[in-house]
């Protein structure tokens, strides 16, 4: 099994953007990776993506240009898990970090966060929380035309 980034359909060693001037490959910004993992047969069994975001603009002020990767989601096929799949993809998502000389890494995570911790990553308290607020129905008052 091949785990990399996919430019233009095949997946080849490297960045899964173009490189620094270079056309980015179809469909893709140039500061994001799609990595994927596939059979030997080419049957994709996991994929990866991510995207690359300044610091400065996230803040909304001057870091020096300070840049970080959001993950975006590690998918692996059912009957593919537990075999290493995930790991390798988020390893090979580190090597392109290092390539693009990008230290830090973020991640949101509804669930499946055991698998990040596995994987080294740590939970931050000072990111962004979220929040949910659920009213008892019976405490709702009767709108016309809605139903309770």
């Amino acid at each position: 099994m091949a785990a990399g980034p996919a430019r233009a359909g095949s997946p080849t060693p490297g960045r899964g953007s173009a490189p620094p001037g270079a056309d980015p490959p179809p469909g893709l910004p140039s500061t994001s990776w799609r990595l994927v993992a596939e059979l030997p047969n080419g049957e994709l069994v996991g994929e990866l993506r991510a995207h690359e975001r300044s610091l400065d603009l996230a803040l909304g002020y001057d870091l020096g240009g300070q840049r970080e990767i959001v993950l975006d989601g590690v998918l692996v096929a059912a009957e593919h898990r537990w075999l290493g799949i995930g790991r390798r993809l988020l390893g090979a998502l580190a090597d392109e970090m290092r390539r693009a000389g990008v230290v830090e890494a973020r991640a949101v995570a509804e669930w499946g966060s055991g698998f990040l911790y596995a994987c080294g990553w740590e939970q931050e308290a000072s990111r962004p929380i979220a929040f949910r607020l659920a009213l008892p129905k019976d405490q709702l008052s009767a709108v016309p035309g809605r139903p309770r």
